[in-house]
């Protein structure tokens, strides 16, 4: 097993427009997000961690789970790092922005 850091990006699919008293309301058209994994090679680490996004996402918004977004993911960087790296509790953000 090795340490790969993986990059990902990912573009959200909002399902409705927020409602008119909702205006206000932010809908990121996408997001960054980072994770170390251990893995056997980098395509195994690209999918572990593409796979964790989602529940993380979801413990933070809801989004996917109330069904109001959809997430289309890939793996933009994926590149060894140390073995340390994976232990670190620093793999839980989300950059987002909304224009390209």
């Amino acid at each position: 097993m090795r340490c790969y850091y993986v990059l990902i990006h990912g573009r959200l699919r909002w399902f409705d427009e927020p409602p008119e008293r909702d205006r206000n309301t932010v809908q990121p058209i996408g997001l960054y997000c980072h994770r170390y994994v251990l893995a056997s090679d980098p395509q195994a680490a690209a999918l572990m961690a593409i796979k964790s996004v989602p529940g993380n996402l979801d413990s933070q918004t809801g989004w996917l789970r109330d069904h109001v977004a959809g997430l289309d993911m890939e793996a933009k960087e994926v590149v060894q790092a140390s073995f340390l790296k994976a232990f670190l509790p620093v793999n839980k953000g989300h950059t987002f922005y909304a224009e390209d």
